[in-house]
């Protein structure tokens, strides 16, 4: 008795190809480290908060629903031709997520002006970007970053 190798049997092995292609497409996504969302905090919000405050005084950054373990560095870039202009941060240490995906920074304080805050480093630790989040410091006379303490 032979092998059966009809329409039908090539039919289902295509389908098993193709799902199992979709599954794998999903899992690359997923391990990607593009997951999630920063946030930025204006001082005294408590902590995981999921909402953003678009201008703020001294300030961090949370994050929520990253990948366990991702972690990074942090820049900050002036973003916008409006005055004040701001000035662009050093570089800072991003924690590694918890188990749920959520990391607090320290406090920040900057220079008034507008800025982009942009998370390095996806699930596989490479040096790429992750996540971003625009908003405006909208007081402040100092001319350069300075740590406002620890969260």
């Amino acid at each position: 008795m032979g092998v059966r190798s009809g329409p039908a049997i090539r039919r289902v092995g295509s389908v098993i190809a193709v799902v199992g292609l979709v599954w794998l497409v999903g899992a690359s996504a997923v391990l990607a480290g593009n997951n999630g969302t920063l946030k930025i905090h204006e001082y005294g919000t408590p902590d995981g908060t999921p909402n953003n405050d678009p201008k703020v005084c001294s300030f961090n950054v949370e994050a929520f629903g990253l990948d366990p373990g991702q972690g990074g560095y942090l820049k900050f870039t002036v973003q916008g031709g409006d005055s004040p202009r701001g000035v662009d941060s050093p570089t800072y240490y991003a924690p590694a997520a918890d188990a749920d995906g959520y990391f607090s920074t320290m406090y920040f304080m900057a220079p008034p002006g507008h800025y982009k805050a942009t998370l390095y480093g996806k699930a596989d630790l490479t040096d790429v970007k992750a996540k971003s989040k625009v908003f405006k410091v909208t007081c402040g006379e100092g001319t350069d970053w300075t740590n406002a303490g620890e969260t």
